[in-house]
């Protein structure tokens, strides 16, 4: 038995390990691939941490006035207060900063009154993976690569660990653990157009909804307009932050940046644009369109990570820590990738209560075992494949940047059609290593869940405010300023305002 379990291996389920280890815990690290595969090393946002107490006060002003009312402000001043720390951490972990001098550089990104992001070039999410990945290993976290988590280990009401499926060999085994950290990223792949990877698929928000967690804040589906056409290739807000103009469909230099300082800022954004559309952004304007970011809102957790569920916490972007409000800035999405792992780590950490073996784990591993059976019996493939891809179209078409309520209603009433359908469909092959088909089964049960309680809060939430926008109720609704979580019913999603 572990005392901390981890389940995902970027950069906030890394720091979480990190941090748990320096209280002395055992730490194990569960991941679906190699952690420098994850999501995390494609994000070339810079990190907001502003030296000062006036440059934290408008770090703090600027980050309530993009929540639109719905921040919460002990959260807010929290990270804000410890941003500086958080990146003098990293920078002597060995994340090689851009520095002027001995000082760590900021510049400033859209949004930002004053400039407050570090930054790395524009390989900051590679960089401090990379450092905290090397930090966890000489910490001595053990790590499982290439081990997809399927469910949660409940002990009536107290988590114990997860069951996973090793895909190499398509075995099934329970990770008992006196707590757990889901730190599994977020549910891009539940709509298209979008700045998806293979593992933004709603795991572990799936898992903590199942397990009677509740979500909150799940309406607020930030889109950026920046994705290079004919990819899922973000580009860098730094660019715009840096002089760059988006207009008309592209994004334009306009002479802010001559050749020497973009290929020493932006080397890698000028790599892959060329490599992904054949274009030379130091001559030619980059086309770009809008697609699905990030979402906002998550698994319900306190400031130290902890959920609902005893032995339970969470981190990153599958948790909903009150930090971004209805809106967030760039570069604070890195930054609360970091502050919430190293909370979530130290608390899971100084927590780990004693848990006596029993046969939870071994029964929970059983019947998960049973259900991949069966699933493994059922055709796949194809359907599969075009179950998820209608699922992305329809939550992007009527659950996207602008929806309304009979949009909504029928999102919610095509997406329990699709749970039907996917109840009768399974892996398409009997393979038990490496059955990809198998993997993509369940990745769609996980962002059908997701997508229901994303649709389901949007409905409930009868007002415009951030980045939900409500062409039916176009104003903002100042009676409703309450979060909104949503739990699983019998019958669905429940969703209800936060403390009522």
């Amino acid at each position: 038995m572990h005392d901390v379990l981890v389940i995902g291996g970027g950069i906030a389920g890394l720091r979480a390990a990190v941090a748990a280890r320096s209280t002395g815990a055992a730490v194990a690290l569960l991941s679906q691939s190699h952690p420098t595969r994850s999501y995390s090393v494609t994000v070339q946002d810079g990190i907001n941490a502003p030296d000062g107490t006036e440059g934290r006060d408008s770090h703090v002003s600027d980050t309530m006035a993009a929540g639109a009312g719905l921040n919460v402000p002990m959260v807010v001043n929290s990270i804000c207060r410890d941003a500086p720390v958080l990146v003098e951490e990293l920078d002597r972990m060995g994340v090689p900063f851009n520095r002027v001098g001995s000082v760590i550089d900021r510049v400033g990104a859209p949004g930002s009154s004053q400039p407050r992001s570090a930054y790395v070039n524009d390989i900051t999410g590679l960089t401090v993976t990379q450092t905290l990945f090397e930090q966890a290993i000489g910490t001595g976290v053990q790590f499982f690569e290439e081990w997809i988590a399927l469910s949660l280990i409940m002990d009536r009401d107290e988590c114990v660990g997860a069951v996973a499926l090793q895909l190499a060999t398509g075995a099934v085994e329970a990770f008992e653990a006196r707590a757990v950290v889901l730190a599994t990223g977020g549910p891009r792949r539940a709509f298209e157009p979008s700045t998806a990877s293979l593992h933004c698929n709603g795991g572990g928000l799936a898992m903590a909804y199942r397990a009677g967690a509740p979500l909150i804040d799940m309406e607020f589906v930030q889109y950026t307009p920046m994705v290079l056409s004919g990819s899922r290739l973000a580009l860098s807000p730094l660019l715009l932050g840096a002089g760059a103009v988006l207009e008309d469909g592209n994004v334009r230099l306009n002479g802010a940046l001559d050749d020497a300082q973009l290929e020493s800022r932006f080397p890698d954004t000028l790599l892959r644009v060329e490599a992904l559309s054949g274009v030379d952004i130091r001559k030619d304007p980059a086309p770009v369109h809008s697609g699905m970011a990030r979402l906002l809102g998550g698994i319900d957790v306190t400031t130290q990570g902890e959920t609902s569920v005893l032995g339970l916490y969470a981190a990153g972007e599958c948790a909903g820590t009150g930090f971004h409000g209805a809106q967030a800035l760039d570069g604070n999405f890195l930054l609360v990738s970091i502050a919430s792992g190293k909370n979530a780590g130290l608390t899971a950490g100084a927590h780990t209560r004693r848990v006596d073996e029993s046969k939870v784990g071994e029964q929970a591993a059983e019947a998960a075992r049973t259900a991949l059976d069966a699933a493994l019996g059922r055709p796949g493939g194809a359907p599969v494949a075009a179950l998820r891809s209608d699922l992305a179209s329809l939550m992007h078409e009527k659950v996207g940047q602008s929806r309304d309520a009979n949009g909504l209603k029928e999102a919610i009433q095509r997406i329990q059609a699709m749970r039907e359908e996917h109840a009768q469909l399974g892996a398409g092959s009997n393979t038990r290593d490496f059955n990809f088909g198998l993997v993509q089964y369940l990745e769609v049960g996980s962002l059908l869940d997701v997508a229901e309680t994303i649709a389901a809060s949007a409905l409930e939430r009868t007002e415009s405010r951030g980045v939900h926008r409500r062409t039916d109720h176009p104003d903002l609704d100042t009676s409703q300023g309450g979060r909104l979580q949503v739990t699983k019913g019998r019958d669905g999603p429940h969703v209800s305002t936060e403390n009522a």
